[in-house]
């Protein structure tokens, strides 16, 4: 499979800009912002691995919507990674992912995960090699749960993009606005539009 990660580096700038994001603010809170995703990835990988031992429909359905927590998280991680990435010059970044059909191991791929996250976040020396390990892991996971990243990544930033809110300085992030008002207007990311069929 192979992923162009243009268009969703286009998307991304042009959401950081109609909200006055900065790459400085993105990667203040990244750390901290990243390590809830990841904990919302372990716990959609956990409930995955519960819900496959059981054959029922009841489980089924748990299973499928293990799998949608899993490609929320995955592309909640590459949308920081990417908006704290910023800086990083263009020749450094992928443009591209490739790759084929190999055994898989979700938890050494989780755990390489939380590693480069930290590098990423605290040495500069090494952050483009660790964004493009991270883009590589979110679009590989994605993938090995049946869902094409870059169609998923489409719906997720189609997702935040129909939300209102404001930077939280505490909270080092943007904060979408939860009012009955707002949550009116927001769009849900379909991610059965990503589905790799069988």
């Amino acid at each position: 499979m192979k992923i162009d990660l243009n268009q969703i580096y286009a998307k991304l700038e042009a959401w950081r800009a109609e909200r006055g994001i900065t790459a400085e603010s993105q990667k203040e809170g990244y750390l901290r912002n990243i390590m809830e995703e990841l904990g919302e990835l372990a716990a959609g990988l956990r409930d995955y691995a519960s819900w496959s031992k059981c054959d029922l429909r009841f489980c089924q359905i748990h299973k499928e919507m293990a799998e949608r927590e899993i490609v929320d998280a995955l592309c909640d991680i590459a949308i920081l990674t990417i908006n704290a990435g910023v800086h990083i010059p263009c020749e450094l970044k992928r443009t591209e992912i490739e790759f084929k059909k190999s055994s898989f191991d979700a938890d050494y791929i989780l755990k390489q995960m939380v590693e480069k996250c930290a590098e990423f976040s605290y040495f500069e020396w090494r952050e483009a090699l660790a964004f493009n390990i991270i883009l590589a892991n979110c679009a590989y996971l994605c993938e090995q749960y049946g869902y094409n990243f870059e169609i998923a990544m489409l719906e997720t930033i189609k997702e935040i993009s129909s939300r209102t809110g404001s930077y939280d300085e505490n909270a080092k992030k943007w904060v979408k606005d939860s009012s009955d008002e707002a949550r009116a207007k927001w769009y849900k990311a379909d991610y059965e539009l990503a589905r790799i069929k069988k």
